[in-house]
């Protein structure tokens, strides 16, 4: 399936591209305290190499189906403002994950939500999923609010679904399915 782009009158969702290297850079390194909290790569020694590294392997995994891992972007002036996907997807059973992130500066302007729902539509719509997965450190409650803003439902708490710096850690699991 191949992704171009989704965007609404806010946010462009689109694929990576080198000259986004270094802003994404200054995104995690702004973005530390809170989302390096939550994902183990947003550290201090995070370098352009390591993106571009992880650009390209999204741009294969995107061409051969495998994950959607793109950038929020602000529609006006085009700033990354972070990024989302949907990940581990399973073709037979036909769900996913989705994930996402937003720089520091931006946090809490409902970035992340506008981004769950153009990606829940893109997998429900696009990929034919019949379940996307949001699954997030017990304790992530902002994380934890954009999945209720964007009208998934919880499930559970899954022991050791997460490893994060280091050590396995509960998780909340919420999960959007396909209304009617």
């Amino acid at each position: 399936m191949p992704f171009q782009r989704l965007a609404n009158a806010n946010l462009v969702i689109r694929p990576f591209e080198a000259g986004d290297a270094d802003e994404f850079v200054r995104a995690a390194h702004e973005s530390i305290e809170t989302v390096g909290s939550w994902m183990s790569w947003c550290t201090p020694s995070f370098n352009r190499e390591q993106v571009l590294a992880w650009f390209a392997s999204c741009d294969q995994d995107r061409a051969a189906g495998r994950a959607f891992d793109i950038g929020i972007f602000c529609a006006a002036t085009v700033q990354l403002l972070g990024g989302a996907g949907i990940n581990q997807l399973s073709p037979h059973h036909r769900y996913g994950n989705i994930g996402y992130w937003v720089r520091q500066s931006r946090q809490g302007c409902g970035i992340a939500r506008q981004a769950v729902v153009q990606l829940r539509d893109f997998g429900f719509q696009q990929l034919g999923l019949f379940r996307l997965e949001i699954v997030m450190g017990v304790g992530n409650t902002a994380s934890e609010a954009v999945a209720i803003a964007a009208g998934a439902t919880f499930e559970c708490r899954a022991r050791n679904r997460i490893f994060l710096h280091g050590q396995p850690i509960d998780s909340h699991i919420y999960a959007l399915v396909p209304s009617g």
